[in-house]
């Protein structure tokens, strides 16, 4: 298309937040770790591939995050270097201009730490494999673009951020819109890269910025329930960006929700995948902790002796509903093509922040400090003030940290990139309960799984078959 104007710009930069939104990456993420177990719906999905481990270059959900993201990359491109070629009628055409420049610099950020952290093999080392870079137009006639390390992704990444946030910062009288790509965004992505790389003193830096400067507050429990059952939360609650869906995209294969179930997250929804045993463990320790509510169903079946069930698959039936389900009753918010609803996809919140900043005490060997930062996140969770968690160790309180940004981001697309980069760390690997493995689960094509090891080849996605097929010098991961 001819880019000669604002409007046109304004197509692309629509087009990029609808190409990244793609709800493969949390439903690859649940599926491969320790968030779901095999809903008694299923009709075979995951049994003999995901959730059994089996990756490969063709894999869909792993490679829908490579092609999707870099699909996405294509058009934020253009948004960057067209930008600078339109000539604005006006000055607040010229302002519209600069902010869809930066919100493009930003998503182009976001596009390129999402591939870091998917495909390296370790997001600490500079000298890793990362991705291609997606610094600029590629040309049709390019055939061969190889990956590069780790330095160039963050280099590229932080320079991306600081000319998104100067640009922000020159336009007069702007306001933060969590709905499209904004400065406190790029300032949480900061401090997101900045933790990924293992630099916890930049992080902390940008978390705390984006705590005290954003205006953006934790949601308390009636308002985290409307973020994620109905996205009617009051202004500068809780979500710092979401990719807005809307009534026209209400489609069962792109709906957030039917990623795990076929029609509505109820019990008479097709669940395709149910809440993990374990985690459903944890969550029923604390009845009172809003989580819990807004993961499980009401309309859920609760087998109390789960464990020695001979059919435990047809009498534990434990409901995912975070994305567009119900306080009570089984009518949930979303349903599969008979109302408008379609669930935003929250890409950042400001709880991870805090679960940030807890990060960077643990890494300064501040105990207390970790308790202090998860503390303000449960006294928004539970319905009196919480005593704040206390470790014994430093291998402990990163266990604790681990366990909150489970329940805390649970089906957002957090937990496979968390254990690759915190599990060690943390002495935990991935966690499923002995039932979720069993025969009495699913039909597995042989023996019945074990967890992942920290130290799997796996934690490195494949470089996707479609990528292989276009670009035949691309480096593969090892193991595939």
């Amino acid at each position: 298309m001819a880019v000669t104007q604002s409007s046109d710009l304004q197509k692309l930069m629509n087009s990029t937040y609808n190409l990244i939104s793609n709800r493969s990456e949390a439903v690859f993420t649940s599926v491969f770790t320790d968030e779901v177990g095999i809903g008694y719906a299923n009709g075979g999905q995951g049994i003999s591939q995901e959730y059994i481990f089996l990756l490969i270059p063709s894999s869909g959900l792993s490679g829908n995050i490579w092609v999707g993201t870099y699909t996405a990359l294509a058009r934020a491109n253009r948004v960057i270097k067209y930008a600078d070629s339109i000539q604005p009628v006006n000055a607040s055409d010229a302002a519209l201009i600069s902010q869809l420049k930066a919100e493009a610099l930003t998503m182009r950020a976001y596009g390129h730490l999402r591939i870091l952290a998917y495909y390296s093999t370790n997001l600490k080392d500079d000298n890793a494999l990362a991705g291609i870079l997606a610094d600029r137009i590629f040309e049709p006639a390019e055939k061969e673009n190889p990956r590069v390390k780790n330095a160039d992704f963050y280099a590229l990444i932080h320079k991306d951020l600081d000319a998104a946030i100067t640009i922000y910062n020159g336009l007069s009288g702007y306001i933060p819109n969590n709905s499209f790509a904004n400065k406190n965004f790029a300032k949480g992505l900061k401090a997101r890269a900045y933790a990924y790389k293992g630099d916890f003193v930049n992080a902390e830096k940008w978390a705390d910025d984006v705590i005290n400067t954003s205006g953006v507050t934790l949601a308390n429990q009636s308002d985290y329930r409307k973020v994620f059952f109905t996205d009617n939360e009051p202004a500068n609650k809780e979500v710092i960006f979401r990719l807005k869906r809307t009534a026209q995209q209400n489609s069962q294969t792109t709906n957030l929700h039917n990623g795990w179930c076929s029609v509505a997250p109820n019990l008479n929804g097709s669940p395709l995948y149910e809440v993990s045993r374990a985690l459903f463990n944890i969550l029923n320790q604390n009845p009172t902790d809003v989580r819990r509510n807004v993961i499980v169903a009401p309309s859920s079946v609760i087998d109390p002796n789960y464990a020695t069930s001979a059919d435990y698959r047809n009498t534990d039936k434990l409901i995912i509903q975070k994305h567009g389900g119900t306080e009570s009753g089984t009518v949930t918010a979303a349903t599969t093509g008979t109302n408008g609803f379609n669930n935003d996809f929250k890409i950042m919140r400001i709880s991870e922040m805090y679960l940030i900043k807890a990060e960077a005490r643990a890494a300064a060997g501040d105990l207390l400090g970790v308790g202090k930062a998860l503390k303000v996140i449960l006294d928004a969770r539970f319905p009196v003030a919480q005593t704040p968690p206390v470790f014994t160790n430093v291998t402990t309180a990163w266990a604790g940290i681990l366990k909150e940004r489970r329940l805390e981001l649970a089906y957002e697309g957090h937990r496979f990139i968390d254990i690759k980069r915190l599990g060690t760390l943390a002495n935990v690997t991935i966690d499923r309960d002995p039932a979720d493995y069993s025969s009495s689960s699913a039909n597995y094509p042989a023996a019945n799984p074990i967890n992942l090891p920290n130290n799997s080849y796996k934690f490195a996605l494949p470089i996707p078959q479609d990528e292989l097929n276009a670009n035949p010098n691309i480096v593969q991961n090892p193991g595939y």
